[in-house]
């Protein structure tokens, strides 16, 4: 005759629910002895709740999600989809150390440290199989960083800043204007911004009570503020926020106002490195009856527009506005006059 299973109680209902939640912030398993502990449970009651786990816990094809792993003292119950998730494959683990090369211009901060440890685990946690298959991989994944600027003096304030992005901790900035001049900002960290091989942190400032861009070089210092009994002074973190939202529309993170340009491109090599690139979201080409490919865009601001097209030099010619072409004309005549030759 089959035996009966006793049936659930309400304390065990939840009991057993904490155990199914808890696994899936432990990939690598969660140990019996540590459950008991922490459920205040008996180890014949923590082998009953297994039981039942590993019965009625089941994925789509009837098989089970949790399983027993060691022996005796040391056995562990942990997610068997988890596991197979934390064992990526050699070629996943490859893609992953390319994504961190693109990062190679944070070296010498905390930031790199981090990146580093995480790298380790990752590495250290592959099979010797796995881990001969993805030797050389800094020869065979490299990235080439564009003008990156320098952070290693700016470990300390990068550290700070992370600590307050994730607190949600509001800062003390002692920031330096173009020409040098300070300003102090009560500052409210919401986003730290990589572009152009640069760190930007993006946020609301108190001084100016709007959201703006700080490049971190140019932070002086950087200190959390604290309340009158010593801890630190918390800000809530904006609901529907969007860092996209910030730069939709721009040329780069340098915001003004909406203007529509037209450009004409003039030769074939230029035209198939602009098509290749997506310059900016709006860009769009026609072809005029001469032949001439005209490329137009509407744009937050020019000053970063600008920049683009004086590096594009004789290939790229502003037709409108008037304003962005007589900017251009005066930069190329001013070139023009260092540059002279009798």
């Amino acid at each position: 005759m089959k035996k009966l299973r006793r049936k659930p109680t309400y304390g065990a209902a939840i009991r057993l629910a904490r155990i199914a939640a808890g696994l899936f912030s432990k990939p690598y398993g969660w140990s019996f002895r540590a459950i008991e502990e922490s459920l205040e449970i008996s180890e014949r009651t923590l082998a009953r709740y297994v039981s039942v786990l590993r019965s009625d816990l089941l994925d789509w094809r009837g098989g089970p999600l949790v399983e027993v792993v060691g022996t005796g003292g040391e056995r562990k119950l942990r997610l068997v989809s988890s596991m197979k998730a934390a064992e990526a494959s050699s070629y996943q683990v490859a893609l992953l150390y390319f994504s961190l090369t693109v990062l190679k211009f944070l070296e010498g901060t905390v930031l790199e440290e981090g990146v580093e440890g995480l790298w380790e685990r990752i590495y250290q946690n592959l099979s010797l199989t796995q881990q001969t298959r993805l030797s050389d991989l800094e020869r065979k994944f490299y990235a080439v960083p564009y003008a990156p600027k320098d952070y290693a003096e700016f470990s300390e304030q990068l550290d700070v800043i992370l600590r307050a992005l994730l607190d949600q901790i509001r800062l003390k900035v002692d920031y330096a204007g173009l020409t040098g001049e300070g300003r102090q900002h009560d500052f409210d960290p919401y986003s730290l911004i990589a572009y152009r091989g640069g760190l930007y942190i993006l946020g609301y400032s108190h001084r100016v009570s709007a959201i703006i861009y700080l490049a971190v070089e140019r932070i002086r210092s950087v200190e959390f503020i604290r309340q009158p009994d010593g801890s630190s002074a918390r800000f809530i973190y904006p609901r529907g926020f969007d860092p996209a939202a910030h730069t939709e529309g721009t040329f780069g993170i340098v915001e003004g106002p909406e203007t529509k340009v037209e450009l004409k491109i003039h030769s074939e090599q230029t035209e198939a490195y602009v098509r290749s690139r997506t310059i900016h979201r709006s860009q769009r080409f026609s072809h005029r009856r001469d032949g001439a490919t005209i490329m137009t865009m509407t744009v937050r601001g020019t000053t970063e527009l600008a920049n683009w097209i004086m590096s594009m030099g004789p290939w790229i010619e502003v037709l409108k506005p008037a304003s962005l072409r007589k900017e251009i004309a005066q930069r190329h005549a001013g070139a023009s006059r260092l540059y002279r030759v009798s």
